[in-house]
């Protein structure tokens, strides 16, 4: 269902839906997000109040309405946090975006610490130029960024490629399949953990 996650009242409405609909919550994806690329002095306060209200305040909604179902249910559970190499990475004309994206990355070690006594693991991935299929990308922060960066907006996916250490192009499967295993039997005892999905970005390594 549809829901604007910077609205407590939609978010616990899509919360009870899918509680309804399955009979419980096993899994929270936080994934809404956009970006308005912006030197500080460009950035409006509205800028900055709406990248903000959509992806720390409307994460941390989420993941207050699902983690009061998963810790009734007593069954456990996975939240996982699609944050972003900005959430690291000192990037140009990227102040407000890049802010918010660390907070995320901070609620997930906040609330892997809170959440762990019941069995919820939290954790993150951090994607990088992810512009194939991307909703953020298409919506001009593509244009955005191939400006900043002086490439066509159309090779925007192989120049972000090319300045990795593996030469590869990140796609969404790719941020899938780490989301994947993070919630899978494999990584059972794993949380608090950020996942790079960025093809290596030295300057984002986790310290």
């Amino acid at each position: 269902m549809r829901a604007n996650v910077t609205d407590a009242a939609q978010v616990q409405a899509a919360i009870d839906a899918a509680v309804l609909a399955f009979g419980g919550l096993d899994l929270v994806v936080n994934n809404a997000g956009l970006s308005l690329s912006k030197p500080l002095h460009e950035t409006t306060e509205a800028d900055w109040d709406l990248q903000h209200d959509v992806m720390a305040k409307g994460s941390f909604l989420v993941s207050k309405a699902a983690a009061r179902v998963l810790v009734e249910q007593g069954l456990g559970g996975d939240i996982v946090y699609i944050s972003s190499k900005n959430a690291v990475f000192a990037g140009p004309n990227n102040i407000a975006y890049s802010a918010a994206k660390a907070d995320q990355a901070h609620q997930v070690r906040l609330l892997a610490v809170e959440l762990g006594e019941h069995g919820v693991r939290v954790n993150g991935v951090n994607p990088d130029g992810v512009v194939r299929g991307s909703g953020i990308f298409a919506s001009g922060w593509g244009a955005d960024r191939a400006r900043t960066y002086g490439v066509p907006e159309e090779d925007l996916g192989r120049f972000y490629a090319q300045r990795t250490i593996l030469k590869r192009e990140v796609l969404p499967e790719h941020v899938a399949n780490a989301v994947f295993v993070l919630t899978g039997p494999e990584l059972s005892h794993t949380t608090g953990l950020h996942v790079p999905v960025d093809a290596g970005v030295a300057p984002a390594f986790l310290r």
